[in-house]
């Protein structure tokens, strides 16, 4: 129940930090830690939960979220090959690949919106993605209560 109530505070949190920081996706890290943690039914749940929170928050067409969140975890099974995952290291790279991408999947999601794909703003955004993603990931993995590390999955 514990972890329950933890992630529920987790998600209004980063909902809240996305109404500061528009574009940049404050869950993110958090579905990195899950994966880190093998918590597989928590992560499942929090990957269907979150999909549907951006993408009825987000102004994009059906499916960024889904690109995006899957992105995630390809940079994970493909960086579990060759870092230790649990390294700020990875963080950082995780960071890089999803400040790269979330200009290419806004881009290709507005192309197929018929929307305006304004470079400049994406491209910063991509940036704070990189420069936050990393320092959300440290905070929450120090933070992270030492005995849900250890509770059966919820």
């Amino acid at each position: 129940m514990l972890s329950v109530a933890w992630w529920t505070v987790f998600t209004i949190a980063g909902i809240w930090a996305q109404r500061f920081v528009p574009g940049v996706d404050f869950l993110a890290p958090g579905l990195l830690l899950c994966i880190q943690l093998e918590r597989k039914t928590l992560f499942f749940w929090l990957l269907i939960v979150w999909s549907l929170i951006q993408e009825g928050l987000g102004g994009l067409p059906f499916g960024y979220s889904i690109l995006w969140y899957s992105s995630i975890v390809a940079l994970y099974r493909c960086g579990a090959m060759f870092f230790d995952v649990q390294s700020l290291m990875f963080a950082i790279l995780c960071g890089a690949g999803l400040g790269i991408l979330h200009p290419l999947l806004i881009g290709m999601m507005a192309v197929l919106a018929d929307m305006q794909w304004t470079a400049d703003r994406y491209f910063l955004e991509g940036v704070l993605q990189f420069l936050i993603f990393p320092l959300e990931w440290a905070f929450l993995k120090y933070i992270y209560p030492e005995r849900l590390k250890h509770e059966f999955s919820a």
